[in-house]
């Protein structure tokens, strides 16, 4: 089962995101902040990073570019920058505005997880 990390301040969208990537079928750890993001990343083998860009005082592109090891990111955000969206790239890493319906959201994370690592093993 692939296993994501999931980032984000705002309770009502980690817990939100956390039981809609669950029922996905996927394995996940949802944290409020970006030192507990790095933390499991030091800790656990994740396959994929959902971010804010934006939590608390950080800025959730850090995981990318200064995580413990590199690692497939999916960054959503509220505010079109150019600038973060371009960054994201550079590191590798998709860059989504919201509001993202759902179903977008999936195809998504089912797209960069294929590319990343291949079919899931059955």
């Amino acid at each position: 089962m692939r296993k994501i990390l999931i980032v984000e301040d705002d309770e009502a969208t980690r817990v939100g995101l956390d039981a809609f990537l669950q029922d996905a079928g996927y394995q996940t750890i949802a944290v409020a902040t970006v030192p507990a993001g790095m933390q499991v990343l030091r800790t656990e083998h994740v396959d994929l990073v959902i971010s804010d860009i934006r939590v608390g005082a950080y800025n959730g592109l850090q995981i990318a570019v200064a995580g413990p090891r590199p690692v497939q990111a999916i960054f959503i955000t509220g505010f079109a920058d150019p600038t973060l969206g371009a960054e994201a790239r550079r590191a590798g890493a998709e860059f989504l505005l919201k509001p993202i319906s759902p179903p977008a959201l999936l195809a998504v994370v089912e797209r960069v997880l294929h590319t990343a690592t291949g079919p899931p093993a059955t």
